[in-house]
């Protein structure tokens, strides 16, 4: 019975199609999403990000989002939890969608900012050996690639990758992460 429900409802879903304005210039939006890092199986890796953006000309638009993410790393049998909080800031351009604009892709290219945490700031790990650092400050670049499918007039389905560049992080310079989410514009 559920999955009868369910179908119909995603049947519906597909079949809306929605005819207002969207994208307009500044029309803003709230986000909010949950991203995993790729190639982390073992533990339970993510981040979980909210925000506002702004539309510009075009269907591109400006972003500024707060992130938290928790990712382990594994030493001697031993899980070493590093916490990240970053502010993300960039431009998303445009790129494609289809005539009634439903269903967009867009790239977009930020810097990022913030601050890591590692063991939760404890130097000591369980078998006596020392952490040569615990906190840093970590800044860098970021781009995004993202679909995006108006679900609604002013719902907003996100699917998207992230490739970060950051320096000073302890869990080193590349990190890719890949997530899910939506955008409510009002």
């Amino acid at each position: 019975m559920k999955r009868i429900f369910l179908l119909t409802a995603l049947l519906l879903t597909i079949g809306i199609k929605s005819f207002a304005q969207q994208m307009i210039p500044k029309q803003k939006g709230f986000e909010i999403s949950y991203s995993v890092f790729p190639q982390s199986p073992e533990k339970q890796n993510y981040a979980l990000t909210a925000g506002l953006i702004s539309y510009a000309k075009n269907g591109n638009y400006l972003f500024g989002l707060a992130e938290y993410s928790r990712k382990y790393e594994e030493y001697n049998n031993y899980d070493i939890p590093i916490d990240t909080f970053t502010f993300n800031g960039g431009y998303s351009l445009y790129l494609w969608g289809d005539r009634m604009r439903n269903v967009n892709i867009n790239v977009g290219i930020g810097g990022i900012a913030g601050y890591q945490l590692i063991n939760r700031g404890d130097e000591m790990i369980y078998d006596g050996s020392i952490l040569n650092s615990t906190e840093s400050f970590i800044y860098g670049a970021n781009g995004k690639l993202s679909i995006e499918s108006y679900l609604t007039d002013h719902w907003v389905f996100l699917v998207n990758g992230q490739l970060r560049f950051l320096q000073n992080s302890q869990l080193g310079h590349f990190q890719s992460l890949f997530g899910f989410g939506t955008r409510y514009n009002f």
